[in-house]
């Protein structure tokens, strides 16, 4: 394989007026996503040591998965997924 390949990455499109917020020391790719049933805004992120996502909903707080999460095609249950944020 040639060295200039590069690897297909997949890309996740965030809904119109997502809010991008800077790192912590655990988390990046952070942006707040609004509830669709309720007034509730949560947080989506990547965890920078396992690089699974997480949300901040109660959903993924005690299972480890949501709707947040499945909406946006990222993978739940602490699985490690690489994804470009558009």
């Amino acid at each position: 394989m040639p060295a200039a390949a590069a690897k297909a990455q997949i890309v996740v499109y965030t809904p119109p007026g997502t809010i991008k917020l800077a790192d912590n020391a655990q988390w990046t790719n952070r942006f707040e996503i609004r509830s669709e049933s309720s007034n509730r805004v949560y947080v989506v992120s990547q965890n920078k040591a396992g690089r699974h996502w997480g949300c901040s909903c109660m959903g993924w707080i005690r299972y480890r998965h949501c709707k947040h999460l499945a909406a946006l095609g990222i993978p739940a249950n602490m699985k490690p997924f690489e994804a470009l944020l558009k």
